[in-house]
């Protein structure tokens, strides 16, 4: 082709080679930058999903934390909580990567990985006859009990913070006369015990707590038998149940930690109100939440991060299991716990 105004000059052989391998090198660059990419999101994973989760759950760690009326445990070591998580920085990114929080499952390494979700670990016996109760009432029974366990300890409103309303609707009139004159009470008891009616439910303080899981772990029984009150037979679902929340502080995942609260007392059948019915509940169980601060005493569970300040109050006596349906609240004062 002419090479002359306007013309267009054809690359020469060599040219060609050099051009052709300029592209090949730019290719290849993309390709390994892709590969480094992928190599550290796998990393990222690996050091996250594994070993931090490992660090966390594994039996015994982490120690022991503190909760009101019953169990509690030790605040966490000062090294473990000052540990920063792991963290990974990627090309082309401004800033690390923070990969430390909660793993898939927050209840892996504890009894609670085996138990039901939520509602469903409530179940009702076989019911039979007691007494002058038949068969069909006893039923009846387990089942209104389920229903306030549920209204009181599942109930996400309720769990947030919010007014108990699911829980208030199922209380006969005086009973729920009681519960709302003692909703905002901080007195104790003799024994150290809160005498706030919120503690007959679970209820975070409002604030306090985001749900790292809308999975609640739920264990434990519910048995009837015949006891005479005031001259009459009384029938009574006497209960014990555990329920376990995984949570972190809002805007803080790395500091997730698990609160479990144990439900356990009776709740009697009978005539209790003058214009009631014979077949009227009356609740009389009470909250003994382990892994939250020993120095609440308004009711709500304020959980004890393991970053958080120091709680002004701290457990005393022999640490005991949060899993066990054998441990029972004391009646008052703080219980050191093995972990939750």
């Amino acid at each position: 082709m002419p090479d002359g105004a306007g013309g267009i000059k054809e690359p020469s052989p060599l040219e060609r080679l050099v051009a052709a391998r300029e592209a090949e090198q730019k290719a290849q660059r993309k390709k390994d930058t892709r590969f480094l990419v992928s190599l550290a999101l796998v990393a990222m994973v690996l050091v996250g999903g594994g070993v931090f989760a490992w660090l966390r759950l594994v039996p015994g760690s982490p120690p022991s934390r503190h909760h009101p009326r019953a169990l509690a445990a030790a605040k966490p070591a000062a090294a473990t909580s000052a540990q920063p998580g792991p963290t990974l920085s990627l090309p082309g990114l401004a800033s690390p990567l923070d990969v430390n929080g909660p793993p898939v499952d927050p209840f892996s390494g504890t009894p609670a990985v085996h138990w039901a979700d939520g509602a469903a670990g409530i179940t009702i016996p076989a019911a039979r006859a007691h007494g002058p109760y038949t068969a069909a009432q006893v039923r009846s029974a387990y089942e209104t009990t389920r229903t306030m366990l549920i209204a009181g300890n599942l109930n996400w409103p309720t769990l947030r913070g919010g007014a108990p309303k699911a829980f208030e609707k199922l209380l006969i009139k005086s009973e729920l006369k009681q519960f709302l004159a003692g909703l905002h009470t901080t007195n104790v008891d003799k024994s150290g015990g809160n005498e706030n009616s919120r503690g007959w439910i679970t209820t975070f303080a409002p604030g306090s707590t985001k749900f790292v899981t809308r999975v609640v772990k739920v264990h434990g029984t519910m048995k009837a038998s015949v006891v005479t009150e005031s001259g009459g037979p009384v029938l009574r679902i006497t209960v014990n149940y555990l329920f376990v929340y995984a949570v972190e502080p809002p805007g803080d995942p790395a500091d997730w930690m698990r609160v479990v609260q144990q439900q356990s007392g009776t709740v009697n059948f009978a005539r209790w109100d003058d214009q009631g019915s014979s077949f009227e509940p009356w609740y009389n169980m009470a909250g003994s939440p382990s892994g939250v601060r020993c120095s609440a005493h308004d009711g709500y569970i304020h959980p004890d991060y393991p970053s958080g300040p120091p709680d002004t109050v701290q457990a005393s006596g022999k640490p005991v299991n949060p899993y066990s349906l054998a441990t029972r609240a004391p009646g008052g004062g703080c219980r050191p716990v093995t972990g939750t």
